[in-house]
């Protein structure tokens, strides 16, 4: 009897995580300032030379001293103001991967480098998003998105 009490508790468990919304992780730094990550994403979060480093870029490196906490929340707290139906958003991830958020579904996507070779090629998910892989190779790319283009540079 136990036992399938607890089973149906742990199985109303799973469906209620199922129904939760997005899960961010936020650094709020002293300054007041505050910067989420999305835990689809999987952030690694390190410690490096005083440093609290996230998926070891250096443009999500915080200075220790600088850091008031980070928290786990449903909602994105970084401020970032709400897209338009027509404007696209390119975040970088790291230094191999930038996403494209607030796409059309279903857009075909590609990056093709000088000479006019598409170096990757794929269409967006349901919700407009898409990561794009950027090759090694340091150049100059252009990402298209549908009708839109936009030019990227490799260092």
């Amino acid at each position: 009897m136990i036992k399938k009490i607890l089973t149906i508790i742990g199985l109303s468990s799973c469906l209620l995580v199922a129904k939760a919304e997005k899960q961010y992780m936020t650094v709020v730094q002293k300054n007041g300032s505050k910067i989420s990550f999305s835990l689809e994403w999987n952030p690694i979060v390190t410690y490096e030379s005083g440093n609290l480093v996230v998926n070891g870029n250096a443009n999500t490196t915080y200075a220790i001293s600088g850091v008031k906490n980070y928290h786990f929340t449903e909602k994105n707290e970084t401020g970032v103001k709400a897209l338009s139906k027509d404007e696209l958003r390119i975040v970088s991830i790291d230094e191999t991967s930038l996403q494209v958020q607030n796409a059309p579904s279903s857009e075909n996507v590609a990056l093709v480098n000088a000479s006019g070779v598409v170096v990757f090629s794929t269409t967006t998910a349901n919700d407009g998003s898409v990561i794009v892989r950027l090759p090694e190779q340091k150049g100059v790319y252009v990402l298209s998105i549908g009708a839109k283009s936009i030019k990227i540079i490799r260092k």
